[in-house]
Parts: structure tokens; C-alpha cells; sequence
């Protein structure tokens, strides 16, 4: 009830008195208490997943309140950095927002990085075509990465300007940001978050949350 009240008073300081529109897009925020796998998003790698209750601050924190009773939490182990990562289509319009914002739960011991990934629609058909041998990379259509480095225990919250993504697949597609759906483009259509961790050797355990398109 907490995080749906604060989600709400967000809506109502950020929304314009001249028009009735969200200022936001929420990809997710786990407050159903589940992971929707196999409907909304998909699982690769060897990244576990699983929904967990969110630690109590001991002390005010209006960002760990916004994570209300729930987040996902990432863990797992590797020899070579990568350990997996999720993924879920989007399919909107994304011309109108400016950055991806996330809340992030870290740990003191195990820190790694994550990796954002989204594809944009360059071939006008609402879909991404990918390339199953060559680690599913998009056949044409742009492919953007930003990283983020996992900070200490307790809840940071990341905005990173879409002007900090860079395109990791040139010559394929039309190497522009154009997330929007326009003569016959599906837009931003699919986002990956991948987990790498802080030494080849290793392992992660980390929590994320409140996955947003915004201002």
C-alpha cells in the first residue's frame, strides 16, 4: 500500500494541469510478489532469480520506502564475469522520455555491474530479428547498452539519460536513438538487464526494482 500511494503522489506532483498523462512508464516494480516468467519476461545465463520482501531502513530513506514490500533479487556464479540476465518486450513509444531509472539493493560483499540493453525497431515491423549464432545479436535493428556499477548495502536509485546509452552493434540497423513509433516503427520494443560480475571469478547477489522510463 506504502509504494502504491507513493507511485500515486509521484503521478499527481509530476502530471501537468493541462494534460491528463503519465509522466512515467512502469516496466515493472514486483509488487504482485511474482516473477512472471514465461508471460512477461524471460530468464538466460545462469542468473537466478526470485522475489524477495525489501529490508526495513532503520533510519528515513524515501527510496527504500518507494520499493514498497518487494524486489527481485539477481545471484549467481561464474567463471568468466557473465553470470545471465532477464529480458521483457516493451513495444512503446519512448520518444517522450529522456531517461531509464531503477532502484538498486547492493550488498557489502559482492558488487559487479549491470548491464541495460535495449533495441530499437529500424526495419518497421515490430519486431527484432536476432541472430542465434552469434549470441542472439539483433540482424537489423540497434542494439543500446548502458552499464551501472553495483554500489553498497541498501538502496540506490540510477537515472541514466538515454544520451548515455551507445549503440554496440554499428553498421546494423540505422545507428540512431529513435524509439518512437512512427511510420510503421514499433519503437522501443524489447530492454535486457544483464548481470556481470566484479571479478572473473565470482559471484553476484543484488536486488533491483522499480524499472522506469521517465523525464
Amino acid at each position: 500500500m506504502k509504494k502504491a500511494f507513493i507511485i500515486l503522489l509521484s503521478l499527481f506532483l509530476f502530471s501537468s494541469a493541462s494534460f491528463s498523462q503519465f509522466t512515467f512508464y512502469l516496466i515493472d516494480n514486483f509488487e504482485s510478489g511474482k516473477f512472471l516468467e514465461g508471460s512477461k519476461w524471460w530468464r538466460f545465463g545462469d542468473l537466478d532469480v526470485t522475489i524477495v520482501s525489501n529490508p526495513k531502513p532503520l533510519n528515513r530513506d524515501l527510496i527504500a520506502e518507494s520499493c514498497g514490500d518487494y524486489s527481485l533479487n539477481f545471484s549467481g556464479r561464474t567463471n568468466n564475469w557473465y553470470v545471465g540476465g532477464i529480458g521483457t518486450d516493451l513495444g512503446v513509444d519512448a520518444s517522450r522520455f529522456s531517461r531509464f531509472q531503477i532502484d538498486i539493493y547492493g550488498n557489502d560483499e559482492y558488487h559487479g555491474k549491470i548491464k541495460i540493453e535495449f533495441f530499437d525497431d529500424d526495419n518497421f515491423n515490430y519486431s527484432i530479428e536476432q541472430d542465434p549464432k552469434k549470441d542472439y545479436d539483433p540482424v537489423y535493428d540497434d542494439k543500446w547498452v548502458a552499464e551501472i556499477t553495483i554500489q553498497g548495502k541498501g538502496f540506490t536509485r540510477t537515472s541514466i539519460p538515454f544520451t548515455a546509452f551507445y549503440d554496440v552493434n554499428p553498421g546494423v540497423g540505422d545507428d540512431i536513438w529513435n524509439p518512437n513509433q512512427e511510420d510503421g516503427s514499433g519503437g522501443l520494443l524489447k530492454m535486457q538487464l544483464v548481470a556481470i560480475a566484479q571479478r572473473q571469478k565470482s559471484k553476484i547477489d543484488f536486488n533491483v526494482d522499480n524499472f522506469l522510463l521517465t523525464f
